[in-house]
């Protein structure tokens, strides 16, 4: 109840900069009004806020998932990128398997290819002892390189003169959810239950226990029996694989195709959703909620108004979790 009412305010006050950032600027307040009814009070608004919903569930609960193993996973970026690469590779190999086939296997070939470039920092960690936040890091960048390069050789488009892909067969095309003209698909409802199956394995295994244990205590994890090598191993590649089922939401069941910088960062943002959430899987999905709103407010605060962009929402985004961190800085001060 707390955490609920820290979040309230510090949305509140993010609005209230908002404004007053709209006053200063001279625009009109009405454009905040428009704005916030196209981002919830109709089907096509609230349709895009899902469809920005989706994917940073995946990613919330990718990185929450190490948070809880005491690791950080700031590789998702590059893990998704994989996932969507391998999509459009499994597409050109096998490109007359009927929809009942081809969209599940490609759920699996996302999360495949997410979870083996996972693999490789967990190795490092586990074997080596290499800080996985410079692993994942550098491997961020490998993975966008190479991706990009596959986008602009071997699987471009020859018809178009843009860094992208050919269209995806038919077979592989989602169909959108409850919202017509919007991308919102079933991407969505297998996000939520994937947070719940990522609650029940944190809090309802013997798994999820030993990896909470090795977040808290190391020592006392090594003391009770836990193979943290293995552990380290296995919580990368689970993180991975969530992160590289990002890629669905965009190439199946919207874009169809892989476009190059498909991605506005939304690994990066998974790293505000799990904390905000404070790596709770359930609580997550609210946190993905509300940062998929933010992004889909700020996109229809840009059309609005004359002389703000659609970055704003990072400033929303930054002040939201400026204030809760701030709140939970004092409260372990408070306590000490």
């Amino acid at each position: 109840m707390k955490q609920l009412f820290s979040v309230s305010i510090a949305l509140l006050v993010s609005l209230t900069f908002l404004v007053l950032l709209l006053f200063f600027m001279g625009e009109d307040l009405n454009a905040l009004s428009e704005a916030l009814q196209h981002t919830f009070l109709n089907r096509f608004g609230l349709g895009y806020t899902l469809f920005y919903t989706t994917p940073l569930i995946f990613t919330g609960l990718s990185v929450a998932l190490c948070f809880h193993a005491g690791l950080f996973n700031i590789g998702a970026e590059g893990q998704l990128l994989w996932g969507a690469i391998a999509i459009v590779a499994f597409s050109r190999y096998f490109p007359n398997l009927p929809p009942w086939s081809a969209i599940p296997l490609s759920f699996v070939v996302a999360a495949l290819a997410g979870s083996l470039w996972g693999f490789l920092p967990g190795y490092f960690k586990a074997k080596r002892g290499t800080h996985e936040v410079i692993t994942t890091i550098l491997l961020n960048f490998i993975a966008l390189s190479c991706v990009n390069y596959l986008i602009l050789y071997p699987f471009k488009n020859p018809e178009s003169q843009s860094a992208e892909t050919s269209v995806l067969p038919a077979g592989y095309q989602l169909q959108t959810l409850w919202f017509p003209t919007t991308p919102v698909n079933v991407s969505l409802i297998i996000a939520i239950a994937v947070a719940i199956a990522v609650y029940v394995l944190l809090f309802r295994t013997s798994f999820g226990f030993e990896l909470r244990t090795m977040g808290q205590s190391p020592r006392a994890a090594v003391f009770s029996g836990v193979l943290l090598s293995q552990r380290t191993l296995a919580v990368f590649m689970i993180s991975g694989a969530l992160a590289g089922l990002v890629a669905t939401n965009d190439i199946l069941g919207n874009e169809h195709k892989l476009i190059e910088g498909f991605s506005p960062g939304y690994g990066f943002t998974g790293i505000a959703v799990a904390l905000l959430a404070r790596n709770h899987p359930i609580g997550i999905i609210f946190s993905s909620f509300l940062f998929g709103s933010l992004q889909n407010f700020s996109r229809e605060l840009e059309f609005f108004s004359q002389n703000i962009s659609k970055e704003v929402s990072l400033i929303l985004q930054a002040i939201l979790i400026i204030l809760v961190s701030t709140r939970d800085f004092w409260q372990r001060r408070r306590l000490k």
